[in-house]
């Protein structure tokens, strides 16, 4: 965690933020739809085989030289259908000359992430947590130096060079886990004349469940962007503003994605055991609940100047999308706990029917707003609209595992809620009456309203700290 909060998001707020600042938001609405559409169809390269390995190697350590090993072939064999469809959906949606480029050197690149991740699940399965966490941050810490060395050094940019910095990056990533990787299935070689290698399909049929969560989930996260770009007058500059926001979105949205990866093998064995959950479910969304819900109240008190934190240019016309993306951010820090919750149950098959519904919702709503935006506004609405998207679907997943684990318990979440946001509004009142907005004053006020989170019954840190300690932190025990 420590290593994940440091680097990843000193990457993307110190490096990423400036190359989109001084190319642009006009270059970078044009490269952040493409970006967008790779991330979307990633599932092709991987159908879910990350997430179904690590469980599978985690209960029996010897696959980790048998199925493991055969899920490499299926992702070599999975390679050029994700191409071909990335291609041939970048044509359909109107792409062309440069556009096309760019998009197969993301295609390129989102390859040699699957890869990375695919290494990752075989080190996090066999419990190499150190050697995971370092591979992890590898990437984005070249890239900090990289790119950091190019934007201090040079007058300009090119998307090219972060293109090319990522795709090196990311093969020095990989290289590095495989070797550690390769050390670890050493340490497994048993003989086991039983099994065999999966075949492909075999594979692909065990994984499904996996990749449709993942896809339908990327839908709605992504779709915004390419559709934005694509349909709103002006849609290059508007995806580029809302692409300003959507940075500070993916930032935050770390700290959950952290959570829930803490969160799941707690869950596993605890259920498996017949523990009761409640207490580190809400106690982990209390926290985030603190976090969500400072980020949210300051984004729509000074969203000029904490955007204007980060960038320089564009600021004023970025800004009014930022508090929907923040307080989209508030409501689907909640969904790490509960939809994590609903996957160590095993309940993958409601978790997908909420996906669809969000997909379906958020493509639906975003094509009627966006034949009816103006060259200025169109941002806003997709923002307002992955809000609802996700009070939506987050809502009926949270109601899903609060009716499946039935207590007064859960009531200290909407306490907390209560209690913080009263206190967060009347603190961005104080600041927005008695200070100036600028961006100093704005991260006073963000510290402010998260010590907030230490006022008395608002949240309870023990349970926290238990999910932090040695005692609980392996998945080979999950």
């Amino acid at each position: 965690m420590a290593l994940n909060l440091l680097i990843k998001p000193a990457y993307l707020l110190m490096v990423d933020a400036k190359i989109q600042d001084v190319v642009g938001p006009e270059a970078w609405g044009s490269y952040f739809p493409l970006l967008s559409l790779g991330v979307l169809l990633n599932i092709l390269l991987d159908a879910g085989l990350a997430n179904h390995m690590t469980r599978l190697v985690s209960k029996t350590p010897f696959e980790i030289n048998g199925r493991y090993q055969s899920g490499w072939r299926t992702k070599l064999g999975l390679f050029p259908l994700y191409l071909g469809v990335l291609m041939s959906i970048g044509w359909l949606l109107g792409y062309r000359g440069e556009s096309l480029e760019w998009l197969l050197w993301i295609g390129l690149n989102q390859a040699l992430l699957s890869a990375v991740l695919y290494v990752r699940a075989g080190l996090q399965a066999t419990a190499a947590h150190i050697a995971d966490a370092w591979v992890s941050v590898t990437d984005r810490a070249l890239l900090l130096l990289a790119m950091g060395t190019l934007l201090w050094s040079q007058d300009f940019f090119a998307i090219e060079w972060l293109l090319a910095g990522t795709t090196g990056a990311l093969t020095i990533s990989f290289s590095v886990g495989y070797w550690r990787l390769m050390r670890t299935r050493n340490d497994h070689r048993v003989a086991d004349l039983t099994k065999s290698p999966m075949p492909f399909w075999e594979n692909l049929r065990e994984s499904w469940p996996y990749a449709l969560l993942f896809l339908l989930m990327m839908t709605y996260h992504r779709v915004d962007a390419i559709m934005l770009e694509r349909l709103a007058p002006n849609g290059a500059m508007q995806a580029g503003w809302y692409a300003m926001g959507y940075r500070l979105f993916e930032a935050a949205n770390m700290i959950g994605f952290l959570f829930a990866t803490l969160l799941l093998p707690y869950f596993t064995r605890m259920l498996r055991e017949k523990q009761d959950v409640r207490p580190l479910a809400t106690a982990v969304s209390q926290l985030l609940a603190i976090g969500g819900g400072s980020v949210a109240w300051v984004a729509f008190t000074f969203p000029t100047p904490f955007l204007g934190v980060f960038y320089s240019e564009e600021v004023s016309a970025a800004s009014p999308v930022l508090p929907w993306l923040m307080l989209s951010f508030a409501i689907f820090a909640q969904g790490y706990v509960f939809s994590t919750l609903l996957t160590a149950r095993g309940d993958l098959k409601r978790l997908n029917q909420l996906a669809f519904l969000g997909a379906v919702l958020n493509i639906g709503l975003n094509a009627y707003w966006l034949t009816h935006a103006e060259a200025h506004n169109a941002g806003i609405g997709c923002a307002a609209i992955s809000a609802l998207t996700q009070l939506i679907v987050v809502g009926l997943q949270t109601a899903l595992a609060m009716a499946a684990h039935r207590g007064q318990i859960w009531w200290k979440i909407a306490k907390t809620v209560l209690i913080h946001s009263a206190s967060a509004g009347a603190i961005c009142a104080a600041f927005s009456r008695w200070a100036d907005a600028s961006e100093g004053m704005t991260m006073a006020c963000l510290a402010c309203c998260l010590a907030a989170g230490l006022l008395p019954g608002v949240t309870n840190y023990r349970s926290v700290s238990t999910l932090l300690s040695d005692k609980m932190n392996t998945f080979a025990d999950s």
